[in-house]
């Protein structure tokens, strides 16, 4: 469950107007099925769809645009927000557009990554009345309650707005203060929307915000870009955290009102904290111990962090690798970690209770087939035990600096914009380097190469094909690369049980 739709619900809750939520979780008329085609290449675990739909308890739908169009005629709204991300903005315009003219009494908020950096396209669009730049808690509260006035809203900050055949675009102010949003309230969504599929398994999970932005300078990503516009526009750094004793009332709170069996944190880089704070939030967790999922990077473990991960009950930590040739991960990614401190805080995390996954993208820029077995090279240093989790393949979002260096040397046009399939399945990079079809055999077949022996490897790049031959090879790897997985999950399970005999 998404926390800005939570932010924003407890929100307005709080001044009084009358919210609903229409949610596209469960429909399948959507194309957005990555998350199974990670599971069919071995990317993630398979879990059960039969404990999936018991434990949800809510059916799959088909019918969007109708149901959408009903949920806007019964509940008759004055202000739609619409929370998109980069792949789900087509998903937006296909559902407003099918809303008949006589039904469209309302104006339409548009705000999250996507909205930030892409405002000029979306305020240009006539189904898009206003954009909210950077973050929205202060800035729709104040412009909701001027509309209720019937006050100007054209000087409301982190704004971009159409009235009287005019564009205004307002300054941003500054970054929030992260101690005084408002802890998530998730009533509107369906029961069913806390469970989430993980290791194979499903959890009741809920996000947590520690920190919002992140201190490093990844060219893949939209943080860096967050802590250059708040920085000349907002006068404010952009990367906080919570306090501690926030983070202990936000989790008192959650905790008791959702019974969750997992806890997400959303969070770029979880550990990008000092020793000092790391030690306050292991002392505050270990009165919860609640398994938990996070992000990192392998510049923020240390031995200590490590083994104090596994005490406080942590569940899963994926580190990002991103690319296995240092020269082209610093040069395009500004990742000036070396290979040597990578595999060493692998290998601090390989023997302990936690799942450990290795993240990497292939499909960059002026990426090669070379280049990409150079990652395939690296992922295969580290412990066995490291789990990976695939090659996720490069989208050009909005918002993050490759995407100006994709468009500088004419691999994608100015006005591409992602949409669901194809930030999923397959690169929207033209490359004289490697061909899109080729990024996609090679996604599909990553985990072969990196857990089957090199003798093997004629053979999972015949899998690379979807063609008959191709996909004859590619479910013959998938069920001897399925058996191999449960005998080694097995095999963990029993070492763990071991050492925790020894340790009673």
């Amino acid at each position: 469950m998404p926390q800005v739709i939570g932010i924003f619900t407890a929100l307005f809750k709080k001044e009084g107007y009358t919210i609903d939520l229409f949610d596209c979780t469960f429909y399948q008329d959507i194309d957005i099925n990555s998350n199974q085609e990670r599971v069919v290449n071995r990317n993630v675990r398979a879990y059960s769809t039969e404990d999936w739909n018991r434990k949800k308890g809510s059916k799959s739908k088909l019918g969007i645009k109708e149901d959408f169009v009903k949920k806007v005629q019964d509940f008759k709204p004055d202000l739609i927000l619409v929370s998109v991300v980069e792949s789900t903005y087509f998903l937006a315009m296909k559902l407003l557009n099918s809303v008949p003219l006589k039904d469209r009494k309302y104006k339409t908020l548009f705000g999250g990554v996507f909205a930030t950096f892409a405002t000029d396209k979306l305020i240009k669009n006539e189904q898009v009345d206003y954009v909210c730049r950077g973050e929205g808690e202060d800035a729709v509260v104040e412009m909701c309650r001027k509309l209720c006035n019937g006050d100007r809203i054209d000087n409301v900050k982190n704004f971009t707005l159409k009235a009287n055949g005019q564009i205004f675009k307002n300054p941003l102010r500054p970054a929030l203060d992260l101690n005084t949003v408002p802890i998530p309230d998730w009533d509107l969504f369906d029961p069913g929307s806390i469970y989430r599929a993980m290791q194979g398994k499903i959890w009741r999970t809920i996000g947590l915000e520690t920190q919002r932005g992140c201190p490093y300078t990844c060219t893949y990503c939209n943080s860096p870009s967050n802590n250059a516009v708040y920085k000349s526009d907002g006068n404010r750094i952009f990367h906080r955290k919570k306090s501690i004793a926030r983070i202990k009332e936000e989790l008192d709170f959650l905790v008791k009102k959702y019974n969750p069996d997992l806890i997400f944190m959303v969070v770029d880089t979880f550990l990008a904290m000092s020793h000092r704070e790391f030690d306050e939030f292991k002392e505050m967790y270990m009165d919860y111990k609640i398994p938990f999922w996070m992000n990192t990077r392998a510049e923020t473990i240390t031995e200590y962090r490590a083994a104090s991960l596994e005490e406080m009950n942590l569940f899963r930590m994926n580190v990002g690798i991103e690319h296995g040739n240092f020269e082209y991960r610093k040069k395009y990614l500004k990742r000036n970690v070396s290979d040597e401190l990578q595999i060493k805080a692998f290998e601090m995390i390989a023997d302990k209770k936690y799942t450990s996954c290795a993240n990497s993208m292939i499909g960059m820029p002026d990426e090669t087939r070379e280049l990409i077995f150079d990652t395939i090279k690296f992922v295969r240093k580290l412990p066995k035990n490291i789990e990976a989790t695939g090659a996720f393949i490069f989208t050009p979002f909005h918002g993050i600096p490759l995407r100006e260096l994709a468009i500088q040397k004419g691999y994608i046009k100015e006005d591409a914009i992602a949409s669901i399939s194809s930030s999923a399945h397959r690169s929207m990079l033209t490359m004289p380097t490697i061909s899109k079809e080729e990024i996609s055999g090679l996604a599909r077949v990553y985990s072969f190469y990196v857990k089957f022996p090199e003798n093997r490897w004629d053979e999972i790049k015949i899998a690379e094909k979807s063609d008959k031959e191709g996909n004859a090879m590619f479910k013959k790897l998938g069920e001897e690369f399925d058996k191999k997985a449960s005998q080694t999950h097995e095999l963990k399970e029993q070492v763990l049980m071991q050492i925790d005999d020894l340790h009673s």
